[in-house]
């Protein structure tokens, strides 16, 4: 598999797993849902956990000190001050590196199962939707 490759599913696996990490806790420390902390945990692991000799592989192919797009900002991007607009932020960002993977995956090199990104993404809605409702219903 090219380098360049690798380094496309490391970096969404990683950001997979952080924007996860973001609505996992808000949904456990702020809205003490543990129905929804458990689904949010249990996809986290589920997407992100790859065979050790993968992450071996990921991780020789990393280049975070050499990437172009270490300082790069979107033009308009804005510290969020609200939660709920941390969690569409989060939620989307999830959304958009499960869409890379599922693409990804569908590359006969790549051994990762394409609809198993393609399911999460869709589950990944729902529960965004269901966050958001519950964070607008506590503010009110």
């Amino acid at each position: 598999m090219p380098e360049e490759t690798l380094r496309i599913i490391d970096a969404n696996l990683n950001r997979i797993g952080e924007g996860l990490r973001v609505l996992e806790d808000i949904a456990r420390l702020l809205l003490d849902d543990a129905a929804l902390s458990q689904q949010l945990k249990d996809m986290r692991h589920e997407l992100v956990k790859v065979d050790i000799s993968f992450e071996e592989i990921f991780l020789q192919a990393r280049n975070s000190e050499g990437d172009v797009g270490i300082d790069l900002q979107a033009t308009g991007e804005e510290k969020y001050k609200e939660i709920t607009a941390t969690v569409v932020a989060n939620a989307r960002r999830v959304q958009e590196a499960l869409r890379v993977m599922e693409e990804m995956a569908k590359n006969p090199a790549v051994p990762l199962d394409s609809d198993k990104f393609k399911r999460a993404r869709f589950k990944l809605y729902t529960i965004e939707k269901e966050l958001f409702a519950k964070l607008i219903h506590r503010e009110v």
